[in-house]
């Protein structure tokens, strides 16, 4: 990042929130709808390499049944196999770099000159980490290159439709969105949080009919109100509005996922969200908060993703 010295005073404020460990931090301060899975998605076991491997068991259910003549022996089929799934881990760092004399004064608050910026940085890389998670693009990486984990909008590859030209956003959109994740998997795992740019949580929000409610921020971990669909097929969906999610005419997205589907993992020992001194380079102060994390998608199959949306009411 720049370099900021003792004249760069403007964009102070006076909440200073550092306390914790840090991972906690980044998970419960301000949750809100901008950074929600960051915030609230299950964090899972340790990843212990680069690359993060688990199994998937998806059985599909039967679509015919043939009787059993009496008497008949019993037979046996190929047992469904389990299958490999992987993601790899990111870096992500946020990095703070002061004059000595910066950080030496007390800012017109009282506050600690430093203390403050790291309280920015940990905002900043709780940002990145979001949009990482909703719109990360698989790189495996090589020496000098960044690896990139694949985030949820590329991790949904099954349930998937272009709108070649912009289409309205309507209550049977919705449905079929839902439908398309209840077809896929048990009635237990059906997607259940909507992520739209705003345009999308109004439009549902004119949908004029009594299936969607604000329901208690409390309940959803939220700082505000938020707004939930009673689907046709029996699923509450939360709608929620998402800084990061595609919202440029022609790719416009909808993501209706399956919260418990998706978990964090970070790197063994040192990937959780933590401070690095960095060696002394002149006359400063300087380190950064680093983290190295994946995203594990267990059924992309109980998501939903559809794009080309019109960005008008």
């Amino acid at each position: 990042m720049a370099f900021k010295g003792t004249y760069d005073l403007t964009g102070y404020t006076v909440t200073n929130e550092m306390r914790q460990s840090l991972l906690e931090i980044i998970r419960d301060v301000s949750p809100n709808e901008d950074t929600y899975f960051i915030s609230n998605l299950a964090k899972g076991p340790v990843a212990t390499q680069r690359l993060h491997e688990w199994n998937i068991y998806h059985e599909a259910r039967a679509t015919a049944v043939g009787g059993i003549a009496e008497g008949a022996e019993t037979s046996y089929g190929d047992l469904q196999t389990e299958v490999r799934s992987n993601n790899t881990t990111a870096i992500l760092a946020e990095s703070v770099k002061l004059s000595r004399t910066k950080a030496s004064i007390a800012m017109i608050t009282g506050e600690d000159a430093m203390g403050k910026e790291k309280e920015r940085a940990l905002r900043r890389l709780k940002s990145k980490m979001e949009f990482a998670i909703v719109n990360g693009v698989y790189a495996a990486g090589a020496s000098g290159t960044a690896r990139q984990l694949a985030g949820i909008d590329a991790c949904v590859t099954t349930n998937v439709s272009n709108h070649s030209s912009a289409v309205s956003f309507t209550e049977t959109v919705l449905n079929g969105m839902v439908q398309n994740s209840w077809d896929a998997v048990g009635a237990n795992y059906v997607a259940d949080v909507l992520a739209v740019p705003v345009v999308l949580k109004r439009r549902i929000a004119s949908f004029g009919t009594n299936l969607t409610r604000n329901v208690n921020a409390a309940d959803k971990r939220l700082t505000q109100e938020v707004r939930v669909y009673d689907s046709e097929v029996g699923k509450t969906v939360m709608v929620i509005a998402h800084k990061d999610i595609h919202k440029a005419a022609g790719t416009l997205t909808a993501l209706l996922v399956r919260e418990d589907m998706f978990e964090l993992s970070f790197l063994v020992n040192s990937g959780e969200p933590h401070w690095e001194e960095r060696a002394k380079s002149g006359d400063t102060e300087q380190g950064t908060y680093i983290t190295e994390f994946t995203l594990v998608s267990f059924d992309e199959q109980a998501s939903v993703k559809q794009t080309g949306f019109l960005t008008e009411l």
